[in-house]
């Protein structure tokens, strides 16, 4: 549940020198790479900050923090990419990235996760009121539904993004004092827990503070294990979205008319501050089919970029998003993340005969179209298939 910051490419002639000087002001000196963390000046001070405020021994933090490896290649993805001007921004292409969530494999996977563990997702919705579909929709996107969990050791990847890779340096060392906590805690071997390259574990990809702050026990063994109980996933997901304003069932989208000078004036930022009956008052008309909402639904406008065939200036798709919406921005604070769990989560809904997160059509580009072929009610995963097709 971490999402790689974006930054935009900056004036043309100054892009390779601010692109140095960005790494530089980023990265630790090679003197400091040099030496053993415990003796850096600025982890001593963590060391002791940490130990003082937690009750963590400086020596065992000392040893633990050795143990770790500075990843140079964590810096390299880290580090934002730059794209020229005139050129197509994979950043901005909701049909591109949409496409990554919706083959067969993931949504087989999604199915077989869905039915086996139906009991506890409906669990899960009567004690906090969150709809099975975004659960099972945001494990998909996150990690395939446990096949990609992440291979990095999360001491390097944390120790690295904490004291060598300064951007974030300040969040991640609250992530890694966490992490700490949670190993000294539950007496794990420091290098032995692995995750993204950012310090996020287990099927629904949280940071440490996430695992402490809404993580459930709630298949009831006695510990929280997100990497290993599907249980203790969906509780915590769960959990998270419910702590973050999920509304039971509301939409995470809603199809509907709706204008640039709308967009404009009611999209934009992550919260849903405005009323569904305001936006309806000043010409966004829902599209045919679309259940009615409470007039006092909290929503805003968000937007989908794409590219038109053969062209490298994008073009918008324009949804309302409801608080629903808002609550997996929190999540991971991405349009295009929210939009592609609302559509695999709206997908594996309709396959195992369930209720989906969008009201109207798929947030596909208009010369699209979505077909599920078969429904999947009652079929084996492997009998699902997925086909989108162009529009005559």
């Amino acid at each position: 549940m971490f999402r790689r910051p974006l930054l935009l490419a900056g004036v043309v002639s100054l892009s390779v020198f601010s692109g140095l000087a960005l790494a530089q002001s980023m990265s630790s000196t090679s003197a400091e790479k040099a030496m053993r963390y415990s003796e850096r000046p600025d982890v001593k001070k963590f060391i002791a900050d940490v130990s003082r405020r937690r009750g963590l021994d400086s020596e065992w933090m000392a040893e633990v923090l050795d143990q770790a490896t500075y990843q140079p290649k964590i810096e390299r993805l880290m580090t934002p990419k730059k794209f020229k001007p005139g050129t197509r921004d994979s950043r901005r292409d909701w049909e591109k990235y949409r496409a990554i969530f919706l083959g067969r494999d993931r949504l087989n996977l999604g199915a077989r996760f869905w039915k086996e563990n139906r009991a506890t997702l409906e669990r899960a919705k009567k004690e906090f009121g969150v709809d099975p579909a975004v659960i099972v929709g945001i494990i998909g996107v996150e990690t395939r539904y446990g096949e990609n969990t992440g291979s990095w050791k999360v001491l390097d990847s944390l120790v690295t993004l904490s004291f060598d890779y300064k951007r974030r340096a300040d969040f991640f060392k609250k992530e890694l004092e966490e992490y700490l906590v949670f190993i000294n805690n539950n007496q794990f071997k420091p290098r032995e827990i692995l995750g993204s390259y950012a310090g996020a574990v287990g099927l629904p990809q949280f940071m440490p503070s996430s695992i402490k702050r809404f993580g459930v026990d709630f298949d009831g063994d006695g510990k929280i294990d997100i990497n290993n109980s599907a249980a203790d996933t969906i509780g915590s997901i769960a959990n998270y979205l419910s702590k973050h304003g999920w509304i039971e069932g509301a939409p995470m989208v809603m199809q509907a008319d709706i204008s640039e000078e709308n967009a404009k004036r009611f999209g934009g930022g992550t919260a849903a501050k405005y009323r569904w009956q305001t936006l309806q008052n000043n010409g966004v008309k829902p599209a045919a089919g679309v259940k009615a909402e409470p007039s006092d639904l909290p929503v805003f406008i968000v937007d989908f970029p794409f590219y038109p065939a053969g062209s490298n200036d994008s073009k918008k798709l324009y949804r309302v998003g409801t608080k629903n919406f808002t609550s997996v921005l929190r999540y991971n604070s991405s349009y295009f993340y929210a939009g592609a769990v609302a559509e695999l989560g709206t997908a594996i809904a309709a396959l195992v005969g369930e209720t989906g997160l969008i009201d109207g059509t798929p947030i596909l580009p208009s010369k699209y179209d979505i077909e599920l072929d078969p429904t999947g009610k009652g079929l084996k995963p492997d009998q699902i298939q997925v086909k989108v097709t162009p529009v005559s």
